[in-house]
């Protein structure tokens, strides 16, 4: 199994929904999140929209990985069909190539298809669709020309498939640990134990053991899937004094779920 390590530097991952334009490409690609709610059996077509509106032809090449957030929040990527909760290998693609002059758009239809058996609706499953930009470079020399490919700018497409019949959310918050060798940063260990996706928000309120006051951390957005378990990383603030509290490690994984906590005590150094 081949692990596929990303450069992010010129690479575009978004977990919005809505259109995505690159300033320097002025390349449009809506929408970036593809859902599907199908049991076995069934099959699924959603649409994507291409735009280019530079003043220059662009080339696109569509494929396909698995991958995975770790448990900073961090996207790991692998060949396609190599990880438990893929679903690469049901997804098949009307067009692999684009190539669209300015001004032009297109449309790239994503069809989802589940095998007819029980199985493959046990567990949410997903899979990442990248939408890369290539440039067809001629290099004249004495040998004659050759043509090489230069990547450019690549927007990943989220595609979760959440079988209907899966409907347990449940979130558990373990607790508050120091990070090591990181002077007054901790984390809130919790894990989604459920059946799907959960968009989560997490903060902590530190209580001072000396005088009562009060400190709430800006809360950090995350979402994480089934069956992970997730750092929360904080930072105290730089000019909070210094002592003993208690902390209180806070997740909110939606409205029709409670909010999970957990209690620890702190020195502040």
């Amino acid at each position: 199994m081949r692990h596929i390590k990303i450069t992010f530097l010129l690479s575009l991952l978004l977990l919005v929904c809505f259109s995505v334009r690159s300033n320097a490409q002025n390349l449009g690609v809506h929408p970036t999140t593809l859902e599907f709610n199908l049991i076995n059996g069934q099959s699924e077509t959603q649409v994507i929209n291409i735009s280019n509106g530079s003043d220059k032809k662009v080339q696109f090449k569509l494929y396909l990985n698995d991958w995975i957030r770790d448990s900073l929040g961090g996207h790991a990527y692998y060949e396609p069909n190599t990880q438990p909760r893929s679903c690469s290998r049901w997804v098949t693609l009307s067009k692999n190539f684009v190539e669209l002059e300015p001004g032009q758009f297109t449309t790239v239809n994503v069809k989802l298809q589940l095998p007819d058996s029980p199985a493959v609706t046990n567990q949410m499953k997903w899979s990442m669709l990248f939408i890369e930009t290539v440039e067809e470079q001629v290099n004249n020399g004495n040998k004659g020309a050759a043509a090489t490919v230069k990547n450019l700018l690549r927007i990943g497409v989220h595609i979760y498939q959440t079988p209907p019949t899966l409907t347990k959310k449940q979130m558990k918050v373990y607790e508050i640990k120091p990070v090591a060798n990181t002077k007054n940063t901790y984390q809130v260990v919790c894990q989604n134990v459920g059946d799907m996706m959960l968009e989560c928000k997490s903060y902590i309120e530190l209580s001072s053991m000396a005088d009562g006051k009060k400190t709430k951390l800006e809360p950090v957005e995350f979402p994480v899937f089934p069956g992970q378990k997730r750092y929360v990383t904080f930072q105290l603030p730089a000019n909070i004094a210094k002592g003993k509290y208690s902390a209180l490690g806070v997740v909110d994984a939606g409205e029709d779920l409670s909010l999970e906590a957990v209690e620890s005590s702190i020195d502040v150094e």
